[in-house]
């Protein structure tokens, strides 16, 4: 039995027992019952129950089938077995382990839980796009040595395993670095980015192997005229549907969804609506609202009819060709932050879903800075006075300095090397979110209880209608004065509910997720709970409604 260890959130190491390895332990969820909070640093995109989230991560499969799998697929280098098995530090969506063999070579062992997305696809999708982004791009990925998309195999479970990427990661030695480190890291991330940016596809989707996918459902990988990719190189590969886990979740696994290819954006953000429609009409039953009425149900057919002026208002979701192209489909990383980023340490290298590229481009999680900056157009210096600070004013001034220099030196080189990415970013500063927002809500729009919310998107269209489609003539789409009075009295509850995850986000820093680190968990808990107890005793008359509101407690996912 090789030695089981785990990555400790300070970065020690434990040792841990088999089960360890299947549960998901990086973080505790306090209950959330509140959605896209009416703040917009809060929004969040699903319910929160800790018993739903951990059973999601929870993933039990044959252990020792898992290491022969690994032994076997690199004996021809001389392994024999498996010495240790250590468990990174967790994602939500996949287990992650180094497996380090006899003859001291390693492995890097990935396996999706069940939350990570469909069955079969979501794996499969990931060995065909990362093989795309080697072959066709250029763009450096760890190789992949041995892989299974069909958990009906003896490990009992999706794998991939691939060599271990050299370095580590980002976040470990970002802060410590000095700026132009930084820098270097910058040009890098911006000259992948241009890579992707530079090359279009025909339609939206996911990258699969050709026959990985039924062909009613896919189609083949093409790009336009003008693309310098070879017929050849793209031969292997074919487009089918998005793998975004909330397009399979739950019941929505078995349903007829329009999930992809996409021709258009504008089928895109029309077939995000439609299969919302399918959902609701199969399986939606009215529910209550508290935050609209204490006794009359929220009902389906409510939401059937948002749906419908959703699709009347859909024109305004896609922004207008301009001069630079930020419509065509664009594979492009979703989510790069200072974790999924590794750099060899010495050299300062890295060792790195086709939608709409105006849809999913932005600037690079780890290069936002989370405050104004007064001129961005010019890397900020340090005050005058700096030299004259105590040290921990210092040290807190050079950090913020770093932040700010790092997002301006960033958006700077992405203007002048990556064109295209600049368009897109330039829409973002024009008001892109009022046009992309409604698709992204009305995706789960019944399930996360995210009725109120896509309603107040769509009535930001009808508002700027005249300005976002100027050519189409009058708003197709209204909404009565009882309406609009039931979508006030809603949000004033709702703005309550915010004021409390506030509290609780600048006091504790806890997220609006309700996700807490193992340790303070049972502190931010009992602060929770006696707040609780001090909200609804000072609602007095409104007591009831207090309680029902109050937006950390046990709530299931569906609704």
């Amino acid at each position: 039995m090789p030695l089981l260890q785990a990555v400790r959130s300070d970065g020690t190491l434990d040792d841990i027992s088999e089960e360890q390895l299947y549960r998901y332990t990086r973080n505790r969820w306090l209950h959330v019952r509140l959605l896209h909070i009416i703040l917009a640093s809060l929004l969040t995109p699903h319910r929160y129950n800790e018993s739903v989230q951990l059973g999601e991560r929870y993933l039990k499969f044959d252990f020792q089938q898992l290491l022969k799998a690994a032994v076997s697929a690199v004996s021809n280098e001389g392994a024999r077995y498996c010495t240790r098995v250590l468990k990174c530090r967790e994602g939500l969506n996949n287990k992650a382990y180094i497996l380090t063999m006899d003859n001291g070579s390693e492995l890097f062992a990935k396996l999706p839980n069940p939350i990570a997305g469909p069955a079969f696809y979501t794996t499969a999708s990931e060995v065909a796009t990362r093989q795309f982004l080697r072959d066709a791009l250029n763009i450096p990925t760890p190789r992949i040595i041995a892989w299974c998309a069909d958990r009906n195999n003896p490990v009992g479970a999706e794998y991939i395993l691939e060599e271990k990427a050299p370095g580590r990661p980002l976040g470990s030695l970002w802060y410590q670095w000095p700026m132009h480190y930084r820098l270097d890291i910058i040009r890098q991330i911006v000259d992948i980015e241009q890579k992707l940016a530079a090359t279009t596809f025909t339609k939206s989707g996911c990258i699969y192997f050709k026959g990985d996918v039924p062909a009613n459902l896919s189609s083949d990988l093409e790009v336009p005229t003008g693309v310098q990719i070879h017929s050849s190189v793209l031969e292997p590969f074919e487009i089918g549907p998005l793998v975004s886990s909330e397009l399979w979740h739950g019941k929505r696994a078995g349903m007829n969804l329009h999930r992809g290819p996409y021709n258009e954006p504008l089928e895109f953000v029309e077939a995000m609506a439609a299969n919302e429609k399918l959902y609701i009409t199969t399986h939606a039953r009215p529910r209550m609202n508290y935050h609209r009425s204490l006794t009359k149900s929220e009902l389906p057919d409510e939401v059937l009819d948002l749906l419908n002026r959703y699709l009347c208002l859909s024109p305004a979701m896609v922004p207008p060709l301009g001069t630079v192209d930020t419509h065509s489909p664009t594979l492009w990383h979703p989510d790069l932050h200072l974790d999924n980023v590794f750099v060899d340490p010495d050299s300062k290298k890295i060792t790195p879903s086709v939608k709409p590229f105006f849809y999913q481009c932005g600037v690079a999680r780890m290069f936002l800075c989370p405050w104004t900056i007064a001129n961005e157009n010019t890397i900020p210096k340090l005050p005058d006075n700096y030299d004259t600070l105590e040290a921990d004013e210092r040290k807190k001034i050079e950090g913020d300095h770093k932040t700010e220099a790092s997002y301006v030196f960033y958006k700077g080189l992405t203007c002048r090397e990556n064109p295209r990415h600049w368009a897109a970013l330039r829409l973002q500063q024009q008001g892109l979110e009022v046009r992309t927002q409604p698709s992204r809500l009305v995706v789960r729009v019944w399930e996360d209880h995210d009725v109120f919310f896509l309603r107040r998107a769509l009535l930001e269209i009808i508002g700027q209608w005249e300005n976002l489609c100027p050519d189409a003539g009058p708003c197709p789409v209204s909404f009565t004065e009882q309406e609009l009075k039931l979508h006030e009295i809603e949000e004033d509850s709702l703005s309550d509910a915010a004021e409390i995850m506030r509290l609780f986000r600048d006091n504790w820093g806890l997220p609006a997720d309700g996700m807490v680190e193992p340790s303070r968990f049972d502190e931010i808990r009992t602060a929770v709970d006696e707040l609780r107890d001090s909200f609804i005793a000072g609602a007095e008359e409104d007591a009831e409604k207090a309680a029902k509101i109050w937006p950390y407690q046990d709530q299931d996912t569906d609704g």
